[in-house]
């Protein structure tokens, strides 16, 4: 096998990788639409606070917190069920698993930074006397944290995830630093329009390969 040879074979693989991989790890009309229900939740979150600032939260009635966190519970869980629904269906398209090891892997990859960004939530919000400071970290937080989940899932993938999860990193370090009392702004921006973003990138792509 002459040199030629040896590198189309390897593109032909790479090739097959990214068609059983890619679509399956984020499928894009799971986080279109995921990045849609945050832009609603953005929206209903700043008529609520009257404030871009969640650290806005703490001067709510009792009952108005548990309404704003219910409402933001309820957004994540329906985000989980439609990725995995999508998930599921990418993979029943294309002949595979959802228990397959490589999804296992990427899975397992997300999980530990998604539980540290969960007790990290729990902290800030549920203490004795809440603090401003500390409600005000909660968005880049789950942004850096998710970022790194994502990048960690993305390693056995390929480019794109991998690039969505540095962004996230990068973006939530600038909210951090930048502009913590901005934390509506800074989920509609990265929660929202940066899947929406990606997911119609994957998801015309997606049509250029099955054009071809």
């Amino acid at each position: 096998m002459d040199c030629d040879e040896a590198r189309a074979r390897i593109e032909e693989i790479q090739r097959i990788v990214e068609r059983t991989t890619l679509w399956p790890l984020l499928p894009g009309a799971a986080a279109v639409l995921g990045g849609m229900l945050v832009l609603a939740g953005c929206g209903v979150s700043y008529g609520m606070l009257r404030s871009f600032d969640f650290a806005a939260l703490l001067t709510m009635s009792p009952n108005a917190q548990m309404a704003f966190c219910c409402m933001w519970f309820g957004i994540g869980a329906i985000g989980v069920i439609v990725q995995v629904a999508f998930t599921a269906h990418a993979a029943k398209k294309q002949g595979l698993s959802p228990t397959t090891r490589s999804a296992r892997v990427a899975t397992f990859s997300m999980t530990p930074s998604l539980l540290v960004a969960m007790v990290l939530t729990i902290r800030f919000l549920i203490p004795v006397a809440p603090r401003t400071e500390e409600v005000q970290y909660i968005v880049p937080v789950w942004m850096m944290l998710y970022g790194t989940g994502v990048y960690s899932a993305g390693l056995f993938s390929v480019r794109p995830p991998r690039i969505l999860g540095l962004t996230f990193l990068g973006t939530g370090v600038i909210a951090l630093l930048f502009f913590p009392g901005y934390g509506v702004v800074s989920a509609a921006a990265s929660f929202g329009l940066l899947h929406i973003v990606f997911g119609i990138y994957i998801l015309r792509k997606r049509r250029r390969g099955q054009s071809r």
